[in-house]
C-alpha cells in the first residue's frame, strides 16, 4: 500500500528566496491554494496548484501538482513536466507557461522537483548525476501515489521536460518506456547509451533550436558531457518506432517548421519542430538570459504544440486513424 502524499500551502516566502537564488525565476509566485489532506478524496479536490512531497530511498522528494477546471468527472491525462538545470518545479510552471493549456484541453500536470535542482539523465547533470540518484524511481513511484490520490487515466501518462529536464525523459523512455504513452522533450537529447527501451516505440514530439549553445545542432561536448546531434537524435527515434526515412512538413508558424517522419505505425508518430536561430529557451515561454543563452522562438509557442501533440495521440487511439493538428496558435 502506498502511504499518502503529504500535501501543503505553496510558500510564498521560498518562491521568492528562490527568486533571489535564481534570477530566471523571478515572476510572481504561483498562488496558494487549500491544503489537500489525507482525509481528501480524488473527487474533493479543488482547481489550483499544491504541494506534495514524500520520501524516496531516504530522501525527501517534492513536486507540485496542477488540478485544472472541470477536475472531478471522467479521469483525466496526466503529463509529468521535468525543470532544466539549476531550476525548480515552480520555475518551470512560469517558464513554460504549460498549465495554461493543459487547463485548456484539462489535462493534470506535475511538475517534480530534482535533487539539487538536477536530474541523473545518465552522463548528465550535476549533483544528481554524479551520485546516481534514482530519479526513474522517483518519477514511477510520484506516477503511482498521483494515480491513487487523482483521477488519473494511467494510459494516458506522458512526459515534457527542458533541457536537463528533457534529457531526464529521453531516460525514462530508455529505462521505464511502460510509464510514458507519449513523450516531448524540449531542447535536449538522450545522455544514456544503450538505451535499454529502444525496441519499444513510444509517440514523440522533438523540440530544438538551430542556435542553441547548451545544445549544439551538430553535437558536441558541453560541460565534459557529449551531446549527440539533434538530426541524429530524431533518427534514432524514427528507428525505434519503425517509421521511414523520408519527412513530411506538419507546418510553418512563425520561425519555426514542424515535420513529421513518414511510414509510422499510427500509434507511434515521430514528429519534431525546428526553431530557426533559436537558443536554449523554451519556445513561446519566458526568455531566459538571452544574451548568454540564444533568442526565443518568434511566433511559435512549444506548450501549446506538446498539449496538441498528446491530445492527438488520444484521438488517435480512439479513432484509430492519424489525427492532429499542423500547428497550434
Amino acid at each position: 500500500m502506498i502511504a499518502p502524499l503529504r500535501f501543503c500551502r505553496v510558500s510564498t516566502l521560498a518562491v521568492l528566496a528562490l527568486a533571489v537564488v535564481l534570477p530566471i525565476a523571478c515572476s510572481s509566485p504561483i498562488a496558494p491554494q487549500p491544503i489537500a489532506t489525507s482525509a481528501d478524496t480524488g473527487d474533493a479536490v479543488d482547481s489550483g496548484f499544491y504541494d506534495g512531497g514524500f520520501e524516496h530511498q531516504g530522501k525527501h522528494r517534492s513536486f507540485t501538482v496542477y488540478i485544472p477546471p472541470g477536475y472531478g468527472g471522467d479521469a483525466m491525462p496526466l503529463i509529468v513536466a521535468l525543470h532544466g538545470g539549476l531550476g525548480t518545479g515552480k520555475q518551470f510552471e512560469r517558464h513554460s507557461r504549460l498549465s495554461r493549456p493543459a487547463s485548456t484541453r484539462r489535462f493534470i500536470v506535475v511538475y517534480p522537483d530534482g535533487l539539487g535542482r538536477t536530474w541523473n539523465a545518465g552522463s548528465c547533470c550535476g549533483g544528481a548525476a554524479r551520485d546516481n540518484v534514482d530519479d526513474v524511481g522517483f518519477i514511477a513511484e510520484l506516477i503511482a501515489r498521483l494515480a491513487e490520490r487523482y483521477r488519473i487515466d494511467t494510459r494516458r501518462v506522458y512526459g515534457t521536460g527542458f533541457s536537463n529536464g528533457a534529457m531526464m525523459v529521453h531516460r525514462i523512455a530508455c529505462d521505464r518506456p511502460d510509464l510514458f504513452a507519449g513523450i516531448a522533450p524540449v531542447a535536449g537529447g538522450p545522455m544514456l547509451d544503450p538505451c535499454t527501451g529502444a525496441d519499444t516505440p513510444i509517440p514523440t514530439l522533438l523540440i530544438q533550436g538551430t542556435q542553441d549553445p547548451r545544445i549544439p545542432w551538430d553535437g558536441g561536448v558541453v560541460n565534459n558531457s557529449a551531446r549527440e546531434p539533434f538530426p541524429q537524435v530524431v533518427d534514432a527515434m524514427a528507428r525505434r518506432n519503425g517509421c521511414d526515412a523520408g519527412r513530411g512538413e506538419i507546418a510553418t508558424h512563425g520561425d519555426t517548421t514542424c515535420w513529421q517522419r513518414e511510414g509510422c505505425p499510427i500509434d507511434a508518430p515521430v514528429e519534431y519542430c525546428v526553431v530557426r536561430g533559436g537558443g536554449h529557451q523554451w519556445p513561446g515561454g519566458k526568455t531566459l538570459m538571452p544574451m548568454l543563452l540564444g533568442r526565443n522562438a518568434r511566433g511559435f509557442d512549444a506548450s501549446q504544440q506538446i498539449l496538441a501533440f498528446f491530445s492527438g495521440l488520444d484521438l488517435r487511439r480512439e479513432t484509430g486513424s492519424e489525427s492532429h493538428e499542423r500547428l497550434a496558435r
